[in-house]
């Protein structure tokens, strides 16, 4: 890490700080981003974070919803340390089958939304902790628009989106969320302008005065922009 703080410092001042994805399924069939299933965890992976918790700079977290408890954990660890978790904690297998175990049956369904819902929560706890309104429509949550060669209208992304989204405006409210596009990883299931609509349309429903602090302000009092 502290090398990496340097060379970007020198690059822009701009720098804010760092993003390491750690994203890893028990399911072996679904692409594993990293070759540490608990990166968060690791001895020296906390070592390099330790340096840049000192340097005041923010971390962007990126893991399956199976491996939350690892970022409440580094949160925990370092509560003076802003950290974002992107996508919302990517529940693999939420909306349909994914390789050959996660998401086969309706229970199997139900089952991965309730673990969610409770990680999602107890993250929630940590003040440090905002998370970002992104990659709901990544093929690995179990989507299948993609194979069906067509994008989803976004009425069909409102009623996949909005159980989600409440939940989550339910646990951080309105001051610790943030819209993020991850295009063009989602492109494959709609378009952004409905993923904007659908996703503004269920904020606005939830509370029509978090629509400026999701969409703007959040992100930039984060990033200090």
């Amino acid at each position: 890490f502290k090398q990496l703080i340097q060379l970007h410092r020198k690059a822009s001042p701009k720098f804010r700080g760092i993003r390491k994805m750690a994203a890893v399924h028990p399911d072996k069939g679904i692409h594993a981003w990293t070759d540490e299933p608990h990166l968060y965890r690791n001895t020296d992976f906390l070592k390099g974070f330790d340096e840049l918790a000192r340097q005041d700079l923010s971390f962007d977290a990126w893991v399956y919803s199976t491996q939350i408890a690892d970022v409440t954990a580094l949160a925990k660890a370092f509560p003076n340390t802003p950290i974002v978790l992107d996508h919302l904690g990517t529940p693999a297998g939420l909306f349909g089958k994914v390789s050959k175990a996660t998401g086969k049956t309706e229970q199997d369904r139900t089952q991965i939304f309730a673990d969610w819902k409770d990680q999602l929560a107890e993250l929630a706890e940590c003040k440090n902790v905002s998370t970002k309104m992104s990659g709901l429509f990544m093929p690995v949550l179990g989507h299948d628009f993609h194979t069906q060669k067509r994008l989803a209208s976004k009425q069909e992304l409102v009623e996949r989106a909005a159980p989600v989204i409440q939940h989550t405006l339910d646990c951080f409210g309105s001051g610790r969320v943030m819209f993020a596009s991850n295009f063009p990883m989602d492109s494959v299931s709609s378009s952004l302008t409905n993923i904007i609509d659908a996703f503004s349309d269920i904020v606005q429903d939830y509370n029509e005065n978090a629509l400026k602090p999701i969409f703007y302000e959040n992100a930039k009092r984060f990033y200090r922009l």
